[in-house]
């Protein structure tokens, strides 16, 4: 009971500091990473922008970044109050910019190498000197991808040329159009296809497990206020219609804490992904 009413009064506190002055409220901004474009992850995450603006009585602004590498950017340097955004970068801007980590999606994520079904490759050995397609190279399953060729004795780069596309997708029609070998991406965007499309590939292979998704607030919040946002999300997502479909279209299957140790196993990404955002210096 104590801690019900405990909870009540963050939720309370943080309201009431959203509807203080008004008039010199600056919009509470959530920056979302952009693995959709921006006009599609409006929509998706326009049910939770609709309840925190009631709850909050605050103007709320969806933002985002024209690509990944503008979007690690801005959040390393603590543009956004508050973000949705990939594992790494999410350890990135907590070891690096003082983001504290709120909630994760309950799913985990890993990467599924495809193969074409009239193709004779049926094993990650049989990649070697072949062409993979992936998804931007930041994004975390192009890193897992390079992760499961160096544990079966293929270096990117050298024993297996890989190109990064800007999308799961175009690493899939890519693949089906014969202009490369294999494809990793994630198993959703193999599960969105249709099923004749399923139906002309081959999945030969899985990636690592990690963390999914993950929102963090700024250092520049206040540690009262990034756990009653926390508290408000957990009551759309489970409380309400609108927040358990968010939830289920998103496949998260609900949202929770990550665990220390969750966000040590990403730690091994941390130089990979280092290394390619100095490339664009």
């Amino acid at each position: 009971m104590f801690k019900r009413f405990k909870l009540l009064a963050l939720l309370m506190g943080f309201a009431a500091s959203a509807v203080a002055q008004p008039t010199q409220q600056a919009p509470l901004e959530i920056g979302i990473f952009p693995y959709l474009s921006t006009r599609a992850l409006l929509s998706t995450y326009q049910p939770l922008q609709q309840f925190l603006e009631q709850k909050l009585h605050r103007r709320v602004h969806l933002v985002t970044a024209p690509d990944m590498r503008t979007f690690v950017g801005r959040t390393q340097e603590g543009v956004y109050n508050y973000v949705v955004t990939a594992p790494h970068f999410a350890r990135l801007a907590q070891m690096e910019s003082g983001y504290r980590p709120l909630l994760r999606a309950n799913r985990n994520l890993a990467g599924v190498l495809l193969v074409r079904k009239d193709s004779s490759i049926r094993n990650i050995e049989q990649l070697r000197g072949k062409i993979v397609v992936t998804p931007d190279s930041l994004a975390i399953i192009s890193l897992l991808g390079v992760e499961l060729f160096k544990r079966n004795g293929l270096i990117a780069g050298k024993d297996v040329i890989i190109q990064s596309l800007p999308t799961h997708s175009a690493a899939v029609v890519t693949l089906q159009n014969g202009a490369a070998d294999a494809a990793v991406v994630s198993p959703t965007a193999f599960l969105q296809m249709t099923p004749e499309q399923r139906a002309g590939l081959s999945v030969i292979a899985q990636t690592a497990e990690v963390p999914h998704v993950m929102f963090l607030a700024s250092a520049k919040v206040n540690a009262v206020d990034a756990q009653a946002f926390a508290l408000l999300l957990h009551q759309f997502t489970e409380h309400t219609d609108e927040g358990k479909q968010f939830i289920e279209s998103l496949g998260y299957q609900g949202l929770r804490a990550p665990t220390e140790q969750e966000l040590r196993s990403l730690d091994p990404y941390l130089d990979m992904l280092k290394a390619d955002l100095a490339k664009a210096r």
